[in-house]
């Protein structure tokens, strides 16, 4: 009785670790089912956001390029081809979506120091004593990028001895464009405005006009009895596309810079640089 109850003891165990093995594979195995459905889901999730940008890109790059044709002699903000694509936040049935465009001609771009003029010169030492930075800085930089050339971002001017202080200084006014190209007065931030006028009266009137009308133009100018300040213009050619996409549990954010070219009968739209911010982890710069 006693051998028979040890013995039944012994096959009660073994049939419990090989339920329990058998339990803990079925869980494992429901656990891989589970994570591999995430996984898949959030790819899923990831290549709807992709092709939700690179729609959305697409349309930009049509839009700026019916602008060639339909108003090549002004860009604002406040025209057709932005407003047909500009997106603030909104929510859709597959999640967040927004569309924002930045005129990157509306700052000074710094690689225009790489030619050394006098008028370009002159304008960089007056921006920096506007910004409480030493005006030899200026000379110094036009010294850099004369020797080195054109620079990608602002960034780069550290590793030649320009300072921390300076730079940040700089970058809500200045920006470094892979393209010439002069200041547009429809998108250009008060400040710098005022800098290039070297009037506040007649800046602040400009300022009242574009905030009315939308825009400025040389009739402006002459209204008002100002002349247009050297390096501005009423065009742009380089923008920044920021598109934000959300689907489940996936984000996406996307920044595209966008260069036109309208020169000697020469019409192009061309995607400089493609990033994405976050989400598609696979992804990386084209």
């Amino acid at each position: 009785m006693t051998r028979r109850d040890d013995q039944s003891g012994v096959v009660l165990v073994n049939v419990l670790v090989v339920l329990a093995i058998a339990g803990g594979l079925l869980m494992l195995l429901v656990n891989t089912q589970d994570s591999s459905i995430a996984r898949v889901s959030r790819r899923a999730d990831a290549s709807l956001l992709e092709q939700i940008a690179l729609g959305a890109e697409a349309s930009v790059i049509d839009a700026l390029r019916r602008d060639l044709d339909n108003a090549p002699d002004v860009d604002h903000m406040n025209e057709a081809w932005a407003l047909g694509v500009i997106q603030n936040e909104v929510q859709l049935p597959t999640g967040t979506f927004s569309v924002k465009i930045t005129d990157l001609q509306s700052k000074f771009n710094i690689n225009q120091l790489s030619t050394i003029t006098a008028g370009t010169q002159e304008f960089a030492r007056r921006l920096m004593s506007a910004l409480d930075q030493p005006p030899e800085t200026a000379d110094q930089i036009g010294r850099i990028l004369n020797a080195i050339g054109p620079v990608k971002d602002l960034e780069a001017l550290k590793a030649f001895g320009i300072s921390e202080q300076a730079i940040l200084a700089l970058e809500p006014f200045v920006t470094a464009l892979p393209i010439e190209g002069t200041v547009n007065l429809n998108t250009v931030d008060p400040f710098l405005l005022g800098v290039m006028m070297q009037n506040d009266s007649q800046a602040n009137q400009l300022l009242r006009i574009r905030e009315r009308q939308g825009s400025l133009s040389l009739e402006t100018f002459r209204s008002i009895g100002a002349l247009r300040p050297q390096n501005s213009g009423f065009t742009s050619n380089a923008y920044l596309a920021d598109i934000l996409a959300e689907a489940g549990v996936a984000r996406l954010r996307m920044r595209t810079m966008i260069v036109r070219q309208n020169d000697r009968g020469i019409k192009s739209v061309d995607i400089l640089e493609r990033r994405f911010v976050d989400g598609l982890p696979d992804a990386g710069d084209t």
